[in-house]
């Protein structure tokens, strides 16, 4: 009997052992401006059960102290902050599985890694956490450049100018033209001649005879 009920203890332990809850944060890294608002935000899945959830910051270097500082516990409509923290500048909002940070009029000094948590049984299960980087000038991103392709440069000709080329060639043609017809003539005459020469010649020859 008692090997019977440790059986089922152990099977209790076992199986909520399995069902404890993954907490997710979002975004992980975040880069806001100064005086300007920070959202954090912290997600419990595959939970149905209801739970107090809790935001830590842990300080990173420079500075000494790395401790994880307290700012705020909320559950359901109640929230608790931490020793020193303004709850004007840390408010905290949600439901029963999400929850929403918000930093208001952030400064340098308010960066950190911000972790937000749960308590499940005698066990603190902690979110993958938040870097926040505050800074007084966000970086600006480079604009791409485009590639341009060297347009091709065409020759304008003016209309008087194409005027002028046109009649450049045509009295180049009239010209070509004209000296023809002057060569064809002066070969006709040459020839004319050339026949009556020898038609002189072939006469006087046939007179003597």
């Amino acid at each position: 009997m008692q090997l019977l009920w440790l059986s089922l203890f152990l099977l209790v332990q076992i199986s909520g052992t399995s069902r404890v809850p993954v907490i997710t944060q979002s975004p992980e890294t975040l880069l806001v401006q100064t005086d300007k608002e920070a959202k954090l935000f912290c997600d419990i899945r595959s939970s149905t059960n209801t739970y107090g959830i809790y935001w830590f910051r842990q300080v990173m270097p420079p500075s000494v102290d790395n401790r994880y500082q307290f700012l705020v516990h909320s559950e359901k409509t109640t929230f608790t902050h931490g020793e020193g923290i303004n709850s004007e500048h840390v408010l905290v909002s949600g439901e029963a599985s999400k929850s929403t940070l918000r930093l208001r009029d952030v400064k340098p000094s308010d960066g950190g890694v911000y972790i937000c948590a749960i308590i499940v049984g005698p066990q603190l299960v902690f979110g993958s956490g938040t870097q926040l980087n505050v800074v007084d000038v966000l970086p600006t991103t480079p604009t791409p450049t485009k590639k341009t392709t060297p347009k091709r440069k065409v020759c304008k000709t003016k209309p008087s100018e194409v005027t002028q080329q046109n009649g450049s060639l045509c009295s180049a043609f009239t010209l070509s033209l004209l000296v023809g017809c002057a060569v064809v003539l002066l070969i006709s005459i040459i020839m004319i001649i050339r026949v009556n020469y020898l038609w002189n010649v072939a006469r006087h020859h046939f007179v003597k005879q």
